[in-house]
Protein backbone atom coordinates (compact mmCIF):
# COMPACT_ATOMS: atom_id res chain seq x y z
CA UNK A 1 0.00 0.00 0.00
CA UNK A 2 1.90 3.20 -1.12
CA UNK A 3 1.79 6.37 1.29
CA UNK A 4 1.22 8.96 -0.62
CA UNK A 5 -2.28 8.37 -0.74
CA UNK A 6 -2.48 8.83 3.28
CA UNK A 7 -2.36 12.28 4.96
CA UNK A 8 -0.94 13.60 7.40
CA UNK A 9 1.23 11.94 10.53
CA UNK A 10 -1.39 9.11 10.26
CA UNK A 11 0.32 7.99 6.80
CA UNK A 12 3.46 6.51 8.69
CA UNK A 13 1.65 5.91 11.98
CA UNK A 14 -0.62 3.17 10.58
CA UNK A 15 1.58 2.15 8.07
CA UNK A 16 3.88 -0.38 9.57
CA UNK A 17 6.34 -0.80 6.72
CA UNK A 18 6.46 3.34 6.63
CA UNK A 19 9.50 4.78 7.91
CA UNK A 20 8.94 6.71 11.08
CA UNK A 21 10.38 10.45 10.54
CA UNK A 22 13.15 11.62 12.56
CA UNK A 23 12.91 13.78 14.93
CA UNK A 24 14.87 16.23 13.03
CA UNK A 25 12.38 15.47 10.09
CA UNK A 26 9.39 16.93 12.86
CA UNK A 27 11.66 19.45 14.64
CA UNK A 28 14.40 20.88 12.66
CA UNK A 29 17.09 19.52 15.62
CA UNK A 30 18.63 16.56 16.28
CA UNK A 31 17.76 14.98 19.39
CA UNK A 32 21.12 13.96 21.69
CA UNK A 33 22.13 10.31 21.47
CA UNK A 34 21.66 9.69 17.81
CA UNK A 35 18.71 8.17 16.65
CA UNK A 36 17.71 6.57 20.28
CA UNK A 37 13.64 6.92 20.21
CA UNK A 38 13.68 9.32 23.54
CA UNK A 39 10.07 9.38 24.63
CA UNK A 40 7.55 12.21 25.66
CA UNK A 41 10.03 13.08 28.48
CA UNK A 42 12.98 13.39 26.22
CA UNK A 43 11.56 15.00 23.32
CA UNK A 44 9.96 17.68 25.93
CA UNK A 45 13.77 18.25 27.03
CA UNK A 46 15.17 18.14 23.89
CA UNK A 47 13.35 21.32 22.41
CA UNK A 48 12.56 22.98 25.28
CA UNK A 49 15.90 24.38 25.91
CA UNK A 50 17.22 25.07 22.48
CA UNK A 51 15.58 28.25 19.82
CA UNK A 52 12.95 26.87 18.25
CA UNK A 53 11.11 27.13 14.58
CA UNK A 54 9.34 30.19 14.78
CA UNK A 55 9.46 33.00 17.35
CA UNK A 56 8.05 36.71 18.25
CA UNK A 57 12.00 38.14 17.33
CA UNK A 58 12.28 39.40 20.98
CA UNK A 59 14.95 37.24 21.83
CA UNK A 60 17.74 39.90 23.18
CA UNK A 61 19.12 38.02 25.46
CA UNK A 62 16.73 39.68 28.48
CA UNK A 63 13.89 37.51 27.86
CA UNK A 64 14.20 34.55 29.60
CA UNK A 65 11.11 32.82 30.35
CA UNK A 66 9.43 31.08 27.14
CA UNK A 67 5.99 29.93 26.02
CA UNK A 68 6.16 27.34 23.65
CA UNK A 69 2.94 26.40 21.17
CA UNK A 70 2.80 23.14 19.35
CA UNK A 71 1.69 24.46 15.74
CA UNK A 72 0.60 21.09 14.47
CA UNK A 73 -1.65 20.31 16.43
CA UNK A 74 -5.35 19.30 15.34
CA UNK A 75 -8.41 20.02 17.49
CA UNK A 76 -10.16 16.54 17.29
CA UNK A 77 -13.31 17.80 16.68
CA UNK A 78 -12.95 20.57 13.56
CA UNK A 79 -9.28 19.84 12.81
CA UNK A 80 -8.48 23.28 12.75
CA UNK A 81 -4.27 23.86 13.80
CA UNK A 82 -4.65 26.81 16.15
CA UNK A 83 -1.34 27.07 17.63
CA UNK A 84 -0.31 29.88 15.12
CA UNK A 85 -3.37 32.07 16.66
CA UNK A 86 -2.42 31.28 19.63
CA UNK A 87 0.95 32.15 19.68
CA UNK A 88 -0.70 35.98 18.36
CA UNK A 89 -3.19 35.94 20.70
CA UNK A 90 -0.73 35.37 23.53
CA UNK A 91 1.69 37.67 22.58
CA UNK A 92 -0.61 40.17 22.10
CA UNK A 93 -2.16 40.08 25.56
CA UNK A 94 0.94 40.23 27.38
CA UNK A 95 2.62 42.78 25.48
CA UNK A 96 0.12 44.78 27.72
CA UNK A 97 0.71 43.66 31.19
CA UNK A 98 2.21 47.26 33.50
CA UNK A 99 4.65 44.48 35.21
CA UNK A 100 7.92 44.26 33.11
CA UNK A 101 8.16 40.82 33.96
CA UNK A 102 5.20 39.77 32.10
CA UNK A 103 5.56 42.11 29.29
CA UNK A 104 8.93 42.02 27.89
CA UNK A 105 9.92 38.85 30.42
CA UNK A 106 8.09 35.61 27.91
CA UNK A 107 8.86 35.12 24.61
CA UNK A 108 5.96 33.26 22.97
CA UNK A 109 7.23 30.43 19.88
CA UNK A 110 5.95 27.95 17.97
CA UNK A 111 7.51 24.60 17.56
CA UNK A 112 6.45 21.54 15.61
CA UNK A 113 5.46 18.80 17.46
CA UNK A 114 5.98 18.39 21.44
CA UNK A 115 5.03 14.83 21.11
CA UNK A 116 1.36 15.41 23.25
CA UNK A 117 -0.59 14.38 19.76
CA UNK A 118 -2.97 12.75 22.09
CA UNK A 119 -4.07 15.99 23.93
CA UNK A 120 -3.52 18.76 21.86
CA UNK A 121 -3.17 21.53 21.88
CA UNK A 122 0.43 21.82 23.32
CA UNK A 123 1.48 24.55 25.58
CA UNK A 124 4.55 24.54 27.32
CA UNK A 125 6.72 26.81 29.95
CA UNK A 126 10.36 27.12 30.61
CA UNK A 127 12.72 29.22 31.75
CA UNK A 128 16.15 28.83 33.45
CA UNK A 129 16.36 27.06 36.82
CA UNK A 130 12.85 26.71 36.99
CA UNK A 131 10.55 23.65 36.34
CA UNK A 132 9.08 23.64 33.29
CA UNK A 133 5.14 23.03 32.98
CA UNK A 134 3.28 20.92 29.66
CA UNK A 135 0.10 21.78 29.09
CA UNK A 136 -2.45 19.67 27.24
CA UNK A 137 -5.74 20.09 25.94
CA UNK A 138 -5.81 23.62 25.98
CA UNK A 139 -8.46 24.97 23.67
CA UNK A 140 -7.03 28.23 21.79
CA UNK A 141 -10.16 30.65 22.33
CA UNK A 142 -11.30 29.65 26.00
CA UNK A 143 -7.70 28.84 27.58
CA UNK A 144 -5.92 32.21 26.70
CA UNK A 145 -6.97 34.16 29.81
CA UNK A 146 -5.24 30.98 31.80
CA UNK A 147 -2.21 30.97 30.25
CA UNK A 148 -1.73 34.70 30.73
CA UNK A 149 -2.80 34.39 34.33
CA UNK A 150 -0.37 31.25 34.70
CA UNK A 151 2.45 33.39 32.85
CA UNK A 152 2.10 35.86 35.27
CA UNK A 153 2.23 33.20 38.64
CA UNK A 154 5.41 31.26 36.83
CA UNK A 155 6.87 35.24 36.46
CA UNK A 156 6.27 35.43 40.23
CA UNK A 157 8.18 31.99 41.42
CA UNK A 158 11.43 31.32 41.95
CA UNK A 159 11.50 27.87 40.81
CA UNK A 160 8.99 27.71 38.81
CA UNK A 161 7.15 24.90 41.35
CA UNK A 162 3.55 25.51 41.97
CA UNK A 163 1.01 23.19 43.21
CA UNK A 164 -2.09 22.92 41.07
CA UNK A 165 -4.38 24.67 43.43
CA UNK A 166 -2.18 27.76 42.82
CA UNK A 167 -2.31 27.06 38.53
CA UNK A 168 -5.71 28.87 37.36
CA UNK A 169 -9.09 26.67 37.45
CA UNK A 170 -9.20 26.65 33.70
CA UNK A 171 -5.84 24.62 33.76
CA UNK A 172 -6.99 22.33 35.94
CA UNK A 173 -6.44 18.51 34.83
CA UNK A 174 -4.51 19.97 31.86
CA UNK A 175 -1.35 19.50 33.33
CA UNK A 176 0.81 16.68 31.11
CA UNK A 177 4.17 17.20 32.60
CA UNK A 178 6.26 19.17 35.11
CA UNK A 179 10.04 18.99 35.13
CA UNK A 180 12.18 19.65 37.66
CA UNK A 181 14.33 22.85 37.00
CA UNK A 182 18.26 22.43 36.88
CA UNK A 183 19.33 22.15 40.50
CA UNK A 184 15.64 21.09 41.54
CA UNK A 185 16.43 17.38 41.49
CA UNK A 186 13.21 15.00 41.08
CA UNK A 187 13.97 13.77 44.50
CA UNK A 188 14.68 16.83 46.47
CA UNK A 189 11.39 17.61 48.88
CA UNK A 190 9.38 19.12 46.31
Amino acid sequence: MPLAGKAGKAGWRNDPRARRPAITELTGRGVPGGNANPGLVGRFASFLPSPVLESDGKLDGSIDHRIIVCTLCRDLVTGVRSGESLCSDLRSRLSVYNEPAVAQGFAVEGVACMAGCSRPLTVAFQAPGKAAYLFGSIDARADVGDLVRFARLYASLADGWCSSGQRPAGLAGKTLARNPGSGNPAGSSR
